[in-house]
C-alpha cells in the first residue's frame, strides 16, 4: 500500500530509521529504551522466563524457544517505556517534518 507521495509504510519507516541514525537520534532512542528496561527489571525477567522455559524443553529447540519468549516479550514490556520511546520518536518527528 502506498500514499500519496508513492512510498509505502516500510519505505517510510527505513527512511525514518536512516535519518535517525544519521542525527544520532537512533543512538541516543536506544540507550535510553535500554536502560529504562534495565532499570523496570524486564530484561532480568526476560532472561530467567528464558531460562525457565530452556529447563522445559527435553532438548533445546531454538525456534521454539524464540515464539515464546517473543510472545512473553511483547505481552510483558512495559507500557512506561513503550509510551516514551513513542513519545521520543513522535517528537523528532515533529521536529524533522519539515526538513524531509
Amino acid at each position: 500500500m502506498s500514499d500519496e507521495g508513492g512510498e509505502s509504510c516500510e519505505e517510510l519507516l527505513n527512511l525514518l530509521h536512516q535519518r535517525m541514525i544519521s542525527t544520532g537520534e537512533w543512538s541516543s532512542t536506544l540507550s535510553q529504551m535500554l536502560r529504562m528496561l534495565e532499570e523496570s527489571g524486564w530484561e532480568t525477567q526476560l532472561r530467567e522466563q528464558a531460562e525457565k522455559e530452556a529447563r522445559a524443553q527435553n532438548s533445546i529447540q531454538v525456534g521454539a524457544l524464540v515464539d515464546k519468549l517473543g510472545g512473553y516479550a511483547h505481552d510483558t514490556f512495559p507500557r512506561t517505556v513503550r509510551a516514551t520511546i513513542s513519545a521520543k520518536i513522535r517528537d523528532y518527528l515533529d521536529r524533522n517534518l519539515e526538513d524531509a
